[in-house]
């Protein structure tokens, strides 16, 4: 053999062994992104890992499991036993419910399927991890805050002190369409779970392995509209009050916030009580009603109007009518 080819081989073999073990595998891997339900519907669920280096899409021996608010009782969600294609920098990996694909546009196409559904007594406060099957945790996401009792350990792979805690403070969503997501880039090592992680303002959107993107739609939305009940008040007597009624149509099983801009020659929390800019249907109402009761200022003041006009949210539809107006008497 060519000396100088038997050196150059040894060497290129040395390179290889030396390289650190999560080179070519899966332990460089963020859960970037968990939806526990949409729109109350707890059997779509969905995980999105993200590839934090290349060669990431080696999953075949790894795992997610999710435990309890005391870190006890773990389910394991998934455990994989293929690869997936795609290994560059900030490539996914899908993991989803059977029913997931029918609350999302186009109708999501996961890598894989989950074997156990997160449990929804888990959503209060728990911690899923992406593990090998030997039980090494790579990246562990924990939420609900201080309810939250269980450990927030894992390797120092991804997080530098090996401590993924504090949890993020809220619970994992499920009644709506927004998503717990990872707020750092593909690059990025974990923080902690509180400074991580946020829940998504708009419509979640999920990514396979191929690049495929999936919005959540929750189905079929919610269709609200506004209108005045009564649509006179006055500064006196303080009993005459205001009414607008924001009324939905379609599902009523879960809470359903209502946004609404506020304008009019009136003035918010001056001219009458102040109004927040959001209602809240209560499960199994189709309506909310919003008072507007006047403050009488002892001022000589014309008639003065109260405009509320529904904003748009990806949790519903504007229909129509979607404004209303009440108009305050003065008894000046």
């Amino acid at each position: 053999m060519n000396t100088r080819f038997a050196c150059g081989l040894i060497t290129l073999l040395g390179v290889l062994t030396l390289q650190p073990t999560a080179y070519a595998t899966f332990h460089m891997m963020q859960i970037e992104q968990v939806i526990g339900g949409v729109n109350g519907d707890t059997t779509a669920q969905a995980i999105q890992l993200r590839m934090r280096a290349a060669g990431q899409n080696f999953v075949a021996a790894a795992k997610l499991v999710v435990f309890d608010a005391a870190g006890l009782n773990p389910i394991t969600v998934l455990d994989l036993t293929t690869n997936v294609t795609n290994g560059a920098v900030g490539d996914h990996v899908l993991i989803a419910s059977a029913n997931f694909a029918s609350h999302t546009t186009p109708p999501a196409m996961p890598d894989f399927m989950m074997a156990n559904l997160i449990p929804a007594s888990y959503f209060a406060a728990g911690s899923l991890c992406w593990e090998s099957d030997a039980g090494i945790i790579f990246w562990r996401l924990s939420w609900g805050g201080a309810s939250y009792t269980g450990p927030g350990t894992g390797s120092t792979t991804n997080d530098a002190d090996g401590n993924f805690n504090p949890p993020f403070s809220g619970p994992l969503p499920s009644s709506s369409v927004s998503a717990l997501q990872f707020q750092g880039p593909a690059t990025a090592l974990s923080t902690n779970n509180a400074a991580d992680y946020l829940v998504t303002f708009a419509a979640a959107v999920f990514v396979n392995n191929a690049g495929t993107s999936f919005t959540v739609n929750g189905g079929a939305l919610p269709t609200v509209t506004m209108r005045a009940t009564d649509s006179s008040a006055s500064e006196n007597p303080s009993t005459d009050t205001g009414k607008v009624r924001i009324t939905r149509t379609g599902d009523t099983t879960t809470d359903l916030t209502v946004f609404y801009a506020i304008s009019g020659t009136a003035t918010n929390g001056s001219d009458y009580q102040r109004l927040r800019g959001r209602a809240t249907i209560r499960a199994g109402a189709i309506s909310a009603n919003i008072q507007i009761r006047p403050i009488d200022d002892a001022i000589p003041e014309p008639d003065e109007t109260v405009i509320l006009t529904l904003s748009p949210d990806p949790n519903y539809i504007i229909g129509s009518p979607n404004t209303a107006t009440v108009t305050i008497h003065s008894d000046e």
